[in-house]
């Protein structure tokens, strides 16, 4: 008998010991939520998500030049995939959810983003439409040429750098004057990014400045940096040449006497391959301008600039 009155006294205090245990951890678990810490603080005046979404990965980079840690910023489309053919994921849906503020390029770059914002369901996310930035003279070039590129051009690249400083000072107000002085320095990088071009640009024999590509990405770089733009392979993502405009694109390198075809890694080389095997030119299939790369010195939107310019100017100096 008074073996089973002490092990139901065991008994008693070990209950006791989980009450007292758990109690303490609500009171600690609560004492951190009060206090802010193991989450990043809440923006005054907006929503309380740190999480920016941006479509691409060049965008993301954009952002974090400006955000410099403040926010979690992350990219929709994976590098080395093109945002042009992209499927979304559930994924997106639920980081969308969790986001404050939706990055986009827009002017048809995204066109399967409206389907998953629809679904998103997120009334408190803010989208900031870099392209909507830039002057109407340049967006109805956009109209006319169908062509959504124009971070390609590191003067276009500059004003959505300030268009991006703009919108984090509205969510994070507090931090406003540290958003700007980012985005200075940002632009200044730009600036001389621009600079170092145009003497790249310089050293191309100005008979040699022609470019065909695979799809029409390097519209705005050519216009900026006086490089005849002679057209591209596909006309729209995913949509192979009839036979007469394969044959037309030939012709025209072949009269212009066009050095190098240039593609991107994350298309298949099929079609390159044969126009440049027809028009007896090289090919550079390397370059990366809807995505980063995967090396750190690509992981930048001014490393995959110098990288990109330096590979052409190489094929048209030597192709």
């Amino acid at each position: 008998m008074s073996r089973m009155i002490l092990d139901n006294k065991r008994h008693f205090l070990f209950i006791l010991i989980i009450i007292f245990g758990l109690a303490a951890c609500a009171q600690s678990n609560e004492s951190r939520r009060s206090s802010g810490a193991g989450r990043p603080p809440t923006m005054r005046g907006a929503a309380s998500s740190k999480d920016v979404i941006a479509t691409t990965t060049i965008l993301t980079a954009l952002v974090q030049t400006v955000a410099q840690g403040k926010f979690r910023v992350r990219a929709l489309v994976p590098a080395g995939v093109s945002p042009e053919t992209y499927e979304p994921k559930p994924r997106d849906i639920v980081s969308l959810e969790h986001a404050a503020l939706l990055v986009e390029n827009g002017a048809g770059l995204e066109a399967w983003l409206q389907k998953i914002l629809s679904s998103a369901g997120s009334p408190s996310l803010q989208v900031l439409v870099l392209s909507d930035g830039l002057s109407p003279g340049v967006r109805a070039t956009s109209n006319l040429y169908g062509n959504p590129h124009y971070w390609l051009d590191p003067v276009y690249a500059q004003t959505y750098v300030e268009e991006i400083s703009a919108a984090l000072s509205r969510l994070d107000p507090a931090n406003a004057t540290e958003y700007r002085s980012n985005a200075g320095k940002e632009i200044r990088r730009l600036q001389a990014l621009d600079a170092w071009i145009r003497r790249q640009v310089a050293t191309i024999p100005p008979q040699n400045r022609a470019m065909i590509t695979y799809h029409d990405a390097w519209y705005y770089f050519d216009r900026r940096y006086g490089i005849r733009d002679l057209g591209s392979i596909v006309s729209s993502p995913g949509k192979d040449p009839s036979a007469a405009e394969f044959a037309a694109l030939i012709a025209k390198a072949r009269a212009n006497h066009v050095r190098a075809v240039f593609a991107e890694p994350e298309f298949s080389p099929k079609l390159i391959n044969q126009l440049a095997s027809s028009a007896h030119i090289r090919t550079v299939t390397d370059l990366y301008d809807d995505s980063l790369g995967q090396t750190p010195q690509l992981s930048t939107y001014e490393g995959v600039m110098r990288y990109d310019v330096t590979a052409i100017v190489d094929a048209l100096k030597n192709g």
